[in-house]
């Protein structure tokens, strides 16, 4: 057993050993260019394409989740009466990842698996790791969270969007806990969401102050796209219809795509523009669509009923159900493209049947980080020890194992804790190439997070960009990747078939 730990060592981790094997594979590299599928999707069915604005059209650049965190902080001193030594604070981009969750009752972050479970090398109290993790086995008995308790007490930090919110929570506990300054975790989740909200969306009238600040500064915050102006073009040039469908308000939507398109005349690109939509709630509501006072030549009034979409006029609120009546946009020929799993996602794909496309645009690290040298050398690694220690368990029952002495045995049992506890190193490791906190957007030690598994499940492809989409023909076929279950054969020969195949 030992001798296999070494050569195990030697095999994986020995970089002249690794580096020869990894020539001799040709195994393809997914890209951050390409389009995933998690099912079986058909663009020739797609007869109509919906598009979300922030995140999706709209490329930010990094400044925007510190101007984000920095608006918020000073919006809880100035206007929410918390001490002013906070506006000290600055933000650490390198801190939180999107899709931890946080405790409302325990100030606690963390990661959740496709089971709920607690990803527990995530857990973080402020801006450290939690001390004593018998806490977490105690308030669960165990680490899995049940239903009940996630519906009432965690906070899903899903979208980019909530990335500076989960590293201003952590920043503010670790102050208020450096200080003995009492507090609930409820609250301070409840004040930043409403500082965000605040600074979002303003007093409901006027351009919320983040909008001001990026219309202000437009090139400091948005990168131009010609490459999605080009993509739109050609979408409507085969026959395709293009909606908009976002949140966001008409004077900012306009000052961005303006300025993206480097055109006045964006409203051209789609069908049908909505704004200020409300999403979730837009799928199920209903509440009536209103004309945008926008200048474009119409007899219809602001307040009046609508019953049909002018060609080139932008429409807010609405609902869903009026949405589809209005246009006669058959649900199984519509996809829809956005960032939030909740807002652009579950409810079109569970509510109408429209196909979804989700933008992550953490797959570029991801991607680079999974395809790196050191960390395929740690995967292998980790994978083999795995290997052998489930031969080395399955000899216990030999009877050539029963023949040795009780110190032999003792001495064996130490030796597969010593592989156990290198393979939990290595998995320490591995959380490590991604984020130093909380690992992989993707995945947790043992399986996917749950911010994987919701992308699975209510999306039928995801990318890193939006931009993707134009290296597909319109009659492109995505097929899923097979997945075996535990019980089936692998062949991961098939990739090396292929590559020989494509050579000649």
């Amino acid at each position: 057993l030992r001798s296999r730990y070494e050569l195990s060592r030697k095999l994986c981790l020995d970089s002249t050993e690794w580096l020869a094997r990894s020539q001799a594979s040709r195994h393809h590299n997914p890209t951050s260019k390409e389009i995933f599928p998690n099912t079986e999707l058909r663009l020739s069915k797609v007869r109509t394409y919906g598009f979300d604005f922030d995140y999706t059209l709209a490329n930010y650049t990094a400044k925007l989740p510190e101007t984000i965190y920095t608006m918020i902080r000073d919006v809880l001193v100035k206007k929410m009466l918390y001490p002013p030594a906070l506006q000290a604070l600055q933000y650490d981009r390198t801190f939180a990842i999107r899709g931890i969750s946080y405790d409302r009752e325990t100030g606690w972050l963390f990661k959740l698996d496709s089971n709920y479970n607690i990803a527990m090398d995530t857990v973080h109290y402020g801006r450290e790791p939690l001390r004593d993790l018998e806490e977490v086995y105690s308030l669960h008995n165990g680490p899995h969270v049940a239903p009940d308790y996630v519906k009432s007490h965690l906070y899903q930090l899903n979208d980019i969007y909530s990335v500076p919110e989960a590293t201003l929570l952590a920043d503010v506990i670790q102050y208020f806990s450096e200080h003995n300054i009492p507090f609930h975790p409820r609250y301070l989740a409840e004040d930043i969401r409403t500082a965000g909200e605040y600074i979002h969306k303003g007093d409901g009238i006027s351009l919320s102050p983040l909008h001001t600040e990026i219309m202000n500064n437009i090139g400091d915050y948005l990168n131009r796209a010609p490459e999605l102006m080009q993509i739109l073009n050609d979408l409507r040039g085969a026959g395709k219809r293009v909606f908009l469908l976002t949140n966001s308000g008409y004077q900012y939507v306009s000052a961005g795509l303006a300025y993206m398109f480097n055109t006045k005349d964006w409203r051209e690109l789609f069908d049908v523009v909505i704004v200020s939509a409300r999403k979730p709630s837009w799928y199920l509501s209903h509440r009536p669509f209103r004309l945008v006072p926008t200048g474009a030549k119409t007899n219809a009034l602001p307040w009046a009923q609508v019953d049909h979409f002018e060609d080139g006029q932008v429409y807010s609120g609405g609902n869903l159900m009026s949405f589809t009546a209005i246009t006669g946009y058959s649900d199984r020929n519509v996809m829809y493209f956005g960032d939030h799993i909740y807002s652009d996602l579950r409810d079109p794909s569970i509510q109408k049947g429209w196909f979804t496309g989700a933008i992550v645009s953490e797959l570029k690290h991801e991607l680079a980080v999974s395809q790196s040298p050191e960390y395929k050398q740690y995967v292998s690694y980790v994978q083999l020890i795995e290997k052998i220690l489930k031969h080395s368990q399955q000899q216990t029952r030999s009877s050539g194992f029963m023949s040795l002495r009780a110190d032999e045995k003792e001495a064996f049992q130490q030796l597969l804790d010593v592989g156990r506890e290198e393979r939990r190193r290595f998995r320490w490791k591995l959380r490590d190439c991604f984020n130093r906190n909380f690992g992989s957007v993707f995945r947790t030690e043992k399986y996917p997070s749950l911010f994987a598994t919701k992308i699975r499940a209510f999306a039928n492809v995801y990318t890193a960009d939006m931009s993707n989409l134009g290296a597909y023909p319109s009659d492109f076929v995505f097929y899923p990747k097979r997945l075996t279950q535990a019980h089936e054969i692998r062949m991961p020969e098939v990739d090396d078939l292929l590559d020989e195949i494509l050579s000649k």
